[in-house]
């Protein structure tokens, strides 16, 4: 089967989207299918190989090499429909709304409904709409994300397919609790990510014995509330910067906890949460994951972002052998839903189930009497099995 998968945005950055796309592409291409990536910017391919480290040498087409913004994007994308095309793709697999006409059968996948910056930030979420409404088929990453469609969209929830972002699970070697740091680790450093909250509950917490990594950019309000530690917990802190994909995966696996006070308009499933899951480490996060991804006393610990309430959580994963114990097993079980083997199974469902007719938004007609399938065009062909 010839699959696309495409992002509007960049692929050089390590965030849940790529990391999705890069192990999906991986398991679908050692599925025997045969599968292309589509991405609107690729500055680098060697910061694509360092920042994500994927096993596969996968075939990508970039269409620039800086991100593109506005109506340079919607013109690249209007060039990319000639060259998708000319793959005849059995699916498409859209990680953001792409509002052009496609073979195949066509999946929008909703990773999330946070309001895009910017002056066109409008634009993009009406085309996000028209998109998804005139698709083969919606995904949904997490349940409360198809819930919010339903609203969105208006559409029944039985037209919404809930499918999780998947990883490469052999990729990940979590330790056993005597081989585990006493250590904690906080992923990403974008203002919802919240890493400042981690590092104030780092402070409440005041244990010299327990060292704290934090993964991603260097930012002003990071250094900051590293800066406001006294010496003996400051010393104990590792700012990693922009660290490379294999050393974040092997820190998941080595940490005995990772934090995620992240703060999201819908809860959604982020894929540094499912590295620690696939890790067997358990998680101190916020309210604001998914509870498909973070389910209290079970693979982690519910709690409130501010520091006290952190620190606590904290305190008792790192020093409860039971608890952390229970909650690592609990890990390694939900881990399996996650595995992208599985995941691309279900996708190629989808493509299945298209060719044989029974989409499940429908056909529509357009104005001349003529079918409309997924974003406008007949499926011309039926998925084969190379």
């Amino acid at each position: 089967m010839r699959v696309v998968l495409t992002r509007r945005e960049a692929l050089d950055c390590p965030d849940g989207v790529n990391i999705f796309i890069v192990s999906l592409a991986q398991a679908l291409a050692d599925l025997d299918h045969e599968v292309t990536i589509v991405v609107g910017s690729l500055q680098s391919h060697e910061e694509y190989r360092r920042l994500l480290g994927p096993r596969l040498d996968l075939p990508i087409v970039a269409l620039s090499r800086t991100p593109l913004t506005g109506l340079a994007s919607a013109a690249a994308w209007l060039g990319a429909k000639r060259i998708i095309d000319r793959y005849r793709p059995d699916l498409v697999v859209h990680s953001e709304a792409v509002p052009v006409p496609l073979r195949g059968t066509i999946v929008q996948v909703v990773h999330d409904l946070e309001p895009r910056s910017g002056r066109l930030a409008p634009l993009w979420r009406s085309i996000r709409r028209f998109s998804t409404r005139r698709c083969d088929y919606v995904v949904a990453t997490t349940t409360e994300l198809r819930d919010e469609l339903v609203r969105d969209l208006g559409m029944p929830r039985r037209e919404l397919a809930v499918i999780p972002k998947c990883i490469e699970l052999q990729a990940y070697r979590g330790g056993d609790l005597a081989g585990r740091e006493r250590a904690i680790l906080h992923s990403g450093t974008s203002p919802y990510k919240d890493p400042v909250a981690t590092i104030q509950a780092f402070g409440v917490l005041d244990d010299p014995s327990v060292g704290l990594y934090v993964a991603g950019d260097i930012t002003r309000p990071t250094q900051a509330a590293v800066d406001a530690l006294p010496d003996r917990l400051r010393r104990r802190v590792t700012l990693l910067g922009s660290a490379d994909g294999q050393t974040v995966r092997m820190l998941h696996g080595r940490v005995r906890v990772a934090t995620f006070p992240t703060r999201y308009a819908i809860p959604v499933a982020s894929a540094t949460v499912m590295e620690a899951i696939a890790s067997g480490t358990p998680i101190v996060g916020s309210s604001r994951l998914s509870r498909d991804v973070l389910v209290n006393d079970v693979n982690g610990l519910v709690t409130d972002t501010d520091p006290d309430a952190m620190a606590i959580a904290l305190r008792s994963v790192l020093n409860d052998d039971a608890l952390w114990l229970r909650l690592s097993a609990g890990a390694r079980r939900m881990a399996q839903q996650f595995d992208g083997f599985r995941v691309a199974r279900q996708y190629i469902e989808l493509a299945y189930r298209g060719a044989r007719g029974s989409r499940r938004l429908g056909d529509r007609e357009n104005s001349s009497g003529g079918r409309l399938i997924g974003l406008g065009r007949e499926n011309p062909h039926s998925p084969g099995s190379e």
